[in-house]
């Protein structure tokens, strides 16, 4: 669950497993390469979520002003490329600032957002410069401790699919096996993610078709995470939308989707489902839908009981198969 620590209680009685937090460079280093700020780094947050019982995953992303590779002609901001040997020295530190304590890391966020403008953009990079930021933090992090997980950043999938685009995962698969050390060091992952919305029966085909892909570049046996879901709904008389939807979805259809996507995605390969997000924030203002399980109030929607649902009989399962009749 993404989030979860907005209302730890609620998380709790959900029998929420984990949850992931977003670790931004340019906080907790803003001035440079000495600069270091503990208070910017949400240790309590951290240790909350592991009092709990909740794994934490950490996501790491935003590169700062002072850091952005000499040779950057874009612009200077968060989104530009990194000096890798500034990048390499924050993700070895934060391994190390969290060992013990966050086990698995995903390296920035929807690089496959290539819209200029657009809220969701992330990476002004190129694929080869995603390539290189994924394999300086794979060798650092795994230099502090081999037992520590690496995770492509999550993609959309359908950014690349509504423009008729070659899949963002098969162009960077394609880069790094060009690399002569890929091989002997994982490839430089050990994990490929994607943020799956509003159609439970696409994650079928999306976790197909990347299976797929890892095979035909001799990668196959990676895990696949889908890290954000949900279809949040267009028409809760107590929490609406902002702004006009993209899709009509009654609050019984977002409780419905939370346990099919849960029952498909598992019976398609994933090894981990993640819902975007426990929480509404008051104004909602991330996103024209209100995402939340919970409305900002905390009051519950039905989604909310659905999930506990899902956690409580799916929790432990030990095999799955799909059957389609």
């Amino acid at each position: 669950m993404v989030e979860s620590f907005v209302n730890p209680a609620a998380a709790g009685e959900a029998g929420v497993g984990y949850t992931r937090i977003i670790l931004r460079w340019d906080v907790i280093q803003p001035a440079g390469p000495v600069d270091w700020k503990p208070a910017n780094v949400p240790d309590p947050i951290v240790e909350g979520e592991l009092a709990a019982g909740r794994e934490v995953v950490g996501l790491l992303i935003g590169t700062p002003d002072w850091a952005i590779a000499p040779d950057w002609t874009g612009d200077r901001s968060s989104r530009a490329v990194p000096d890798m040997f500034y990048w390499e020295a924050f993700v070895r530190r934060m391994a190390q600032q969290y060992q013990g304590r966050i086990r698995h890391w995903v390296i920035w966020n929807e690089p496959d957002v290539w819209m200029d403008g657009h809220p969701g953009k992330t990476w002004d990079g190129t694929v080869e410069d995603y390539a290189r930021l994924l394999k300086s933090a794979y060798l650092a992090i795994k230099d502090v401790d081999p037992t520590l997980t690496v995770h492509v950043a999550g993609m959309t999938y359908y950014w690349d699919w509504e423009h008729g685009r070659r899949r963002y995962l098969d162009r960077l698969l394609e880069t790094i096996a060009t690399d002569p050390e890929a091989a002997e060091r994982g490839y430089f992952f050990d994990g490929v993610t994607y943020h799956l919305y509003f159609n439970p029966s696409q994650a079928v085909d999306v976790l197909n078709e990347t299976r797929q892909a890892l095979s035909r570049y001799g990668m196959a046996g990676k895990e696949i995470w889908i890290n954000e879901t949900n279809a949040p709904p267009s028409e809760d008389p107590q929490e609406a939308p902002w702004s006009k939807p993209r899709f009509r979805v009654s609050l019984e259809e977002q409780a419905a989707f939370v346990l099919q996507e849960f029952a498909l995605a598992f019976s398609s390969g994933a090894s981990r489902v993640e819902v975007y997000k426990l929480r509404n924030s008051a104004d909602h203002p991330e996103s024209i839908e209100p995402f939340g399980l919970l409305r900002a109030d905390d009051s519950p929607r039905p989604a909310f009981a659905a999930y506990r649902v899902a956690t409580t009989y799916l929790g432990d399962f030990t095999a799955v198969r799909r059957e389609q009749r």
